[in-house]
């Protein structure tokens, strides 16, 4: 059975079977004890043995993994750094931002759920309405926030049934602002004009500004693309999504919980072949706290709860790395089969961990809590009771990819292979213009889209090369009072016209 070796004696190695990691890993230990570094390790391991791999980089050190670490004499490191320059690619995908190759998320295409049963359908439009609730400033525990959930849901529910498509929040906004008779009774029962109205504002922020730049002007967020399983250059995708871009908790909340739930859909429609014995890809998310607490509920916990649950079943396992379990919900942590435990220094951290892995080494609990505080930078203590009987004490190897070495948000466009970028790019101005064609608002483009087109003409497109978020940036510097003392830019706005 093939294994991830994560250890650095030849003469022993010890790792973890591909079909253990589809119940799941989890990694805990104080800052600098080097969870990060185990846990790149067993990316770098997973992506050579061709399984795909999406990662959050909440702090810009996973995005390192795009840069090879430098050569020395080990003769065995050489050929792995070759393996790994040849075999994987890493793509920096940069929410809301340019640096890298733009990621959108735009939670109103329901595309997807048309085969969904009615179970997963009704929980899906919940996560998308609670994603949306947190988003525009509710508390999702308050009555507001249940309200405003209980709303949207609704809503999606009807848009779904009756094949309405919504290309914007613009177009969510005038439902709110004009509930249809079918769903007004529903809505009326849990509502007043007064809510309604103040829903449509905070949904309207989302158009306006910075925010709008989560759901434009970017490569719409698809799990095939993340996976690299629509390019054909026969290397494995590491995607690493870098949080960095976004400003607000709210804002990473909602695209940790948005990715997830496109993860979930996917899996729902590409069950593995060979069922339990066929991992298809991983999910890596570094400092995992803020997104599942135990207490709390953010946006995003229950769709990463759900993927926990359910992800073993259909090949997608996930990969979490914490300072201490104690900072993350415990039913979470039931689903996750096997641990690696770095040093800890604090006694209530050491028996958080008693607490949480005691059902799985009973015998050694003991033995395990006393070696912890000891552990050297990078020694861990292995708990897969799956792979073996005992607790293995290993020693990381080092990585293939730099490390430490955090990624500056103006350094990521050079980590991004250049015809890569420009593939999307170009793919996402296509789409822009078939948008444009689609757009029954318009007249001029109602005539266009009712003109029949051969196989043998074309629609000619003029790559965009200058991108609305810049235009300020580009005219600023001409607003120096050149002709009058002084000069206000009141407005920007963008046209695209098929040619």
């Amino acid at each position: 059975m093939s294994k991830i070796i994560l250890n650095s004696d030849n003469n022993n190695p010890v790792g973890i079977s591909l079909k253990t990691l589809q119940r799941h890993f989890a990694c805990f230990g104080s800052s600098g004890s080097g969870k990060t570094v185990a846990c790149k390790v067993l990316i770098e391991e997973l992506a050579m043995k061709g399984i795909p791999v999406i990662a959050f980089d909440p702090q810009g050190d996973i995005s390192s993994l795009a840069l090879l670490a430098d050569k020395n004499t080990e003769k065995n490191k050489l050929s792995s750094i070759g393996k790994y320059k040849n075999n994987v690619e890493v793509v920096i995908w940069t929410p809301a931002s340019s640096k890298g190759i733009p990621l959108t998320i735009n939670p109103l295409q329901f595309n997807d759920v048309n085969n969904f049963s009615n179970e997963d359908k009704s929980r899906y439009f919940s996560e998308v309405a609670k994603n949306i609730t947190s988003l525009i400033g509710y508390d999702l525990d308050s009555d507001s926030g249940k309200s405003c959930e209980s709303i949207l849901t609704v809503i999606f529910e009807y848009l779904c049934d009756n094949n309405i498509i919504l290309k914007d929040f613009n177009g969510l906004v005038k439902i709110i602002n004009d509930i249809p008779s079918e769903i007004s009774t529903i809505i009326e029962s849990i509502s007043t004009q007064k809510f309604l109205k103040e829903i449509s504002k905070k949904v309207s922020l989302l158009t306006i500004g910075s925010r709008k730049l989560l759901f434009q002007n970017g490569v719409p967020a698809n799990i095939e693309s993340l996976l690299g399983l629509d390019s054909d250059n026969n290397k494995t995708r590491i995607s690493v999504i870098y949080l960095n871009t976004l400003s607000t908790a709210e804002e990473k909340e909602f695209f940790v919980g948005s990715i997830a739930q496109l993860l979930y859909n996917w899996m729902l429609k590409n069950p593995p072949t060979n069922n339990l014995e066929s991992l298809q890809c991983a999910l890596f998310i570094d400092e995992i706290a803020p997104y599942i607490p135990p207490v709390k509920k953010p946006a995003c916990k229950t769709s990463l709860e759900l993927l926990f649950r359910q992800g073993r079943k259909y090949g997608v396992s996930c990969i979490i790395a914490t300072q201490s379990p104690g900072d993350i919900d415990y039913k979470s942590i039931g689903q996750f089969s096997t641990f690696a435990l770095g040093s800890l220094n604090t006694n209530q951290d050491i028996q958080k961990v008693k607490k949480r892995i005691e059902s799985s080494a009973p015998k050694e609990i003991d033995s395990i809590i006393n070696k912890l505080p000891s552990l050297n930078p990078g020694q861990f203590l292995l708990l897969s009771p799956d792979d073996y009987d005992t607790v293995q004490n290993i020693k990381i190897r080092w990585l293939l990819s730099k490390h430490p070495l955090v990624i500056a948000e103006n350094k990521i466009k050079n980590l991004n292979p250049n015809k890569l970028r420009d593939y999307y790019l170009s793919q996402n101005n296509s789409n822009n213009i078939k948008s444009l064609l689609d757009n029954d608002d318009s007249t001029r483009t109602k005539k266009l889209s009712t003109t029949k087109i051969s196989k043998r003409q074309s629609i000619l497109v003029v790559e965009n090369i200058i991108f609305e978020r810049d235009l300020l940036k580009i005219i600023k510097p001409f607003l120096n009072g050149l002709i009058f003392k002084s000069e206000k830019l009141n407005e920007i706005k963008f046209n695209y016209y098929p040619l």
